[in-house]
């Protein structure tokens, strides 16, 4: 196979080879800048994503923290609202058993103050003035009542505020929740 002229002259030219030497140089220089640009700019991207995790981290912990406080200061609220419904609850039917029992009593007082009446109806005065103080007092077992009534509202009061604070407690878990998915695919990204 013959040389083309061609070749040979670009060959034999003085400073051909020096010009293709520069050229490969420049390009190699070129690709490497390029390399490390992009290097660079992958180093600067996981930087981010770890930074990123860690807040991720930092956030998921300080929302367990939250919600461990929340949860021990709901647990001592319902702890002491179910207490004191308990003594509330004991005291009140304690109050309403006497009232009962009074009750029973005043009218069967009152009955027999009424047979008295019309045994002795000399001594009908005597038996009024009785008669009155035994309505005061029967008064004051219906004002005792009303009393019982509002009592039993507030304890109603007192379940819907527990059940108020379930309700936030339940928020805040599913807040650490959506948190703890959150940080999960933070490192699933990572990871690829």
């Amino acid at each position: 196979m013959t040389d083309n002229p061609n070749d040979r002259k670009i060959s034999e030219t003085p400073g051909a080879k020096d010009v293709l030497d520069e050229a490969a140089e420049q390009i190699e220089k070129a690709w490497r800048e390029k390399l490390l640009r992009e290097t660079a700019d992958l180093k600067t991207e996981n930087a981010l994503l770890r930074a990123q995790l860690d807040e991720f981290n930092r956030k998921l912990v300080e929302a367990r923290d939250r919600n461990e406080r929340l949860e021990a200061d709901c647990n001592e609220r319902v702890a002491f609202i179910e207490e004191k419904f308990e003594l509330d609850t004991a005291s009140i039917e304690l109050e309403n058993n006497e009232l009962h029992a009074a009750s029973v009593r005043y009218l069967a007082d009152a009955r027999e103050l009424s047979r008295q009446v019309v045994q002795l109806h000399a001594e009908a005065e005597a038996m009024s003035d009785e008669i009155e103080r035994l309505r005061v007092k029967r008064d004051a077992a219906l004002k005792a009542q009303a009393e019982l009534s509002d009592a039993l509202l507030a304890q109603r009061d007192l379940m819907a505020e527990v059940a108020a604070l379930k309700d936030r407690l339940a928020a805040s878990e599913r807040r650490a929740t959506v948190a703890e998915a959150k940080v999960e695919v933070m490192t699933k990204m990572r990871g690829e």
